[in-house]
């Protein structure tokens, strides 16, 4: 009589090592005594090279282990163990890679059951119940495990468990996708082993095996993992969803811990852990609630930083099928974004790129030509991606950007967003130093720019529009004096007429555009001629270097304490700020400052004026902490 105990079972998958070799360790059980011989047989019944009654150790005790080394991946493979006339054998078994689901409801599988992908012959599951099948949606069953932490104690019979599986309509997951296109991917068969529970938290996978006397999810999972006898290919987790609330400044400490005592448990220090950035939700959140579900988002997309062998991809840009989860053809991308993310951690078969990385943001800035004018295009950020493959694109439209103020409202600023390889350029109406962008805004936004691979852009924000600058507040305050007709050409003028009619103080707040800092003086100009002038007074507490930034749509000179400093008479529609600059010193005190705009029958507006302090230090300009001038209407 002889028995395996334990170390191989019945449709299992053995995880292959680097030489794409795989080794079981086996207990056997018996009366048999005398040498312990090992046939492995393929699936058209032929042994295995130097697997042929090979021979493995002399049988001295009742109990002993043997030792199964090289065996090559594929399968399916029958093992046969003889000694002194005695068998045991398994009938089918594999070698390739194992992966662990884990994480929450989107890793269980939610999706409808009909989009589901179809078994592979190559693709195995180690299920709930910690038995090996043949995979097939739904491979979560929280019935099935023998754990009260999945199902109260009240675990299913097997015909139940198979009955549950048949009525399934709902249960797609990324799993079974993924591991297709990994098995086509490298040749080899693929294992999954099923550990995800649906509605929870960072705090319930805490990294102890009990929770008050009884086995928790972390628990839980370790002991399928360690049902096998083998070590695995990597972890693919989704979760986070439950920690989009009060829990969301500790995600990051926790995911450290958890991935760290994995991999410690595991004995795998480099484990791969390829996780999923959240995808979207539906329904009321409040705008606090909102931005708790970006602030996860963003913690998730900063892990590879932090988490060594950690690889994030997108989800935001990916069908549901209903208020948070994935559909079918959802987790159909998920997949092949986790395969390819797999493969490159893993450092097996083809390297591909990482998923796009954000690189870098602009500050807004005026497209201009190479001799130096504007285009015409307004102001522009724009955004870099490292990791780009074939260059982004989009199906419609490029869409999910967003810049918002303080306060995180939408500014809805960006009326136009074009791709340009690596790069995304962002056409603002608006664009404040103190605003910052995001990608991905809120619980529903609208994102679908991807990689030549497929790629989504990760949710990001809120970030920083270029370095920060010392940008001073808009003039708004002016004496504005109704338009005259000049002897002389605008740019000929040396200083304002000294004879100007008298004019109103004026503070303006652009209603009608909703454009901070925009002197709009249309609806006073239409249909006349001439030129308007415009008088302020600033008052430098000291002395100061300032580029002074201006915007205008018509012809344009400015005057600083009576000498001209500025003349553009190129000057058209549309007004955009920021457009021109020139730098200048001025001395403490008091200074004048005055505007002449050519109104061209009212086909001009207005303008924009405004200073950026260029003489002081990094910590000065991150902190705010440095002087400003004072504006008054002269």
């Amino acid at each position: 009589m002889l028995q395996i105990v334990s170390g191989l079972r019945e449709g299992q998958v053995l995880q292959r090592n680097r030489r794409g070799q795989a080794a079981a360790r086996l207990q056997l059980t018996g009366s048999a005594r005398g040498p312990l011989t090992a046939t492995i047989w393929d699936g058209k019944g032929r042994a295995l090279k130097g697997w042929r009654n090979k021979r493995l150790a002399a049988r001295k005790k009742e109990s002993c282990a043997a030792e199964l080394r090289g065996i090559p991946a594929g399968g399916p493979y029958r093992l046969e163990l003889t000694c002194s006339g005695a068998t045991a054998a398994v009938k089918a078994f594999y070698a390739g890679d194992v992966w662990v689901l884990a994480g929450q409801s989107n890793m269980q599988g939610c999706g409808n059951i009909g989009g589901a992908a179809r078994p592979h012959p190559a693709v195995r599951l180690l299920t709930m119940r910690r038995e090996w099948m043949q995979a097939r949606e739904p491979l979560h069953l929280l019935a099935e495990s023998p754990d009260a932490v999945h199902n109260g104690g009240q675990q299913c019979a097997p015909a139940e468990g198979h009955r549950l599986r048949r009525l399934a309509f709902k249960g797609t997951g990324p799993g079974l996708f993924f591991a297709r296109l990994r098995a086509e991917a490298t040749g080899v068969p693929q294992g999954l082993i099923a550990t995800a529970h649906g509605g929870t938290s960072l705090q319930q996978w805490t990294p102890r095996r009990k929770l008050e006397g009884q086995i928790g999810l972390y628990g839980s999972a370790l002991a399928s993992v360690e049902s096998t006898g083998q070590p695995v290919a990597g972890v693919l987790w989704y979760q986070g969803e439950s920690d989009a609330n009060a829990a969301v400044e500790a995600y990051t400490e926790r995911m450290k811990k958890l991935v760290r005592a994995w991999r410690r448990d595991l004995k795998q220090p480099g484990l791969p852990w390829v996780m999923v950035q959240l995808a979207r939700v539906y329904g009321r959140r409040t705008l606090k609630e909102e931005a708790q579900w970006n602030r996860i988002q963003e913690q998730q997309r900063l892990l590879p930083d932090i988490i060594p062998n950690l690889g994030v991809v997108a989800a935001v840009d990916l069908p549901l099928d209903d208020n948070i989860h994935l559909a079918a053809e959802g987790h159909e991308v998920l997949a092949r974004r986790l395969e390819l993310e797999a493969g490159r951690l893993t450092r097996v078969g083809h390297r591909p790129l990482p998923p796009p990385r954000l690189k870098s943001v602009s500050h807004p800035r005026i497209i201009k030509d190479r001799a130096g004018k504007s285009t015409g295009e307004g102001r522009v950020v724009e955004v870099a991606f490292e990791h780009v493959e074939f260059g982004l694109r989009a199906a419609g439209l490029p869409s999910g950007f967003a810049i918002v103020d303080q306060e995180g409202n939408d500014r809805r600023a960006i009326f136009k967003t074009t791709l340009h390889g690596d790069k995304v350029r962002l056409h603002v109406s608006e664009a404040e130093d103190d605003f910052r962008l995001h990608y991905g805004l809120g619980c529903v936004p609208v994102c679908n720019i991807v990689d030549g691979p497929g790629h989504g852009l990760p949710v990001f924000g809120p970030v920083r529009m270029g370095l920060p600058r010392a940008v001073l507040p808009y003039v708004t305050r002016w004496r504005a004096h109704p338009p005259v007709v000049l002897e002389v050409p605008l740019d000929r003028l040396e200083a304002p007429p000294g004879d100007l009619p008298v004019g109103r103080v004026r503070t303006y707040v652009d209603d009608v555009f909703k454009l901070d800092g925009f002197v709009n003086e249309h609806p006073r100009w239409i249909g006349r001629t001439g030129v308007a002038f415009f008088e302020a007074r600033m008052t430098l507490p000291e002395p100061m270097r300032l580029e002074v930034l201006m915007g205008y749509d018509g012809p344009f000179r400015l005057w600083i304490d009576g000498e001209p400093f500025f003349t553009d008479m190129a000057g058209i529609n549309p007004c955009f700020a920021d457009e021109s600059s020139k730098t200048v010193r001025l001395k403490k005190g008091s200074h004048q400052l005055a505007v002449g705009m050519d109104i061209r029958r009212g086909q001009s507006w207005g303008f924009f004026l405004r200073f950026v302090r260029q003489d002081v230090s990094a910590a000065q300009r991150e902190s705010g902490g440095y002087a400003r001038p004072a504006y008054h209407a002269r």
